[in-house]
């Protein structure tokens, strides 16, 4: 039987050559698809991170137009446009109507104002009863 084999060409696989190309075709079927998910994976997280750039231009251009809205709201001559307006019938305080607060504790004398160019520090001492 062995001479009829040659004769004809045949040639018998065994178990462990089987097993070796099974193995190989996974092993490169395997690397191959592992290859493609991975660039699937990075496309997608790259359309994520263009979206979110493009979402964070639009929330910077959004501050900056509310950032400017509200320096227009907060100037003075604005205010003063807009209670004209309003006809609230604000007008400017009196000298005799201004309060100015100091932030010295009670005991303390009011300090005379320095001169341009002096400085000085005050010593803090805390008031009784507080730590």
């Amino acid at each position: 039987m062995a001479a009829r084999n040659r004769r004809r060409g045949e040639v018998s696989l065994s178990v462990g050559s089987w097993i070796k190309a099974v193995t190989l075709c996974l092993l490169l079927g395997g690397t191959a698809m592992g290859y493609v998910w991975q660039k699937s994976q990075i496309h997608q997280l790259g359309t994520a991170v263009q979206k979110k750039e493009v979402r964070l231009d639009l929330l910077k251009g959004e501050n900056e137009r509310w950032r400017q809205m509200r320096a227009e709201m907060r100037s003075t001559q604005k205010l003063y446009e807009r209670v004209r307006k309003l006809g609230l019938g604000l007008t400017m305080p009196t000298p005799e109507q201004v309060l100015r607060l100091s932030d010295l504790p009670p005991e303390a004398k009011e300090l005379e104002p320095s001169k341009p160019g002096e400085y000085r520090t005050v010593k803090h001492t805390p008031r009784k009863g507080r730590p």
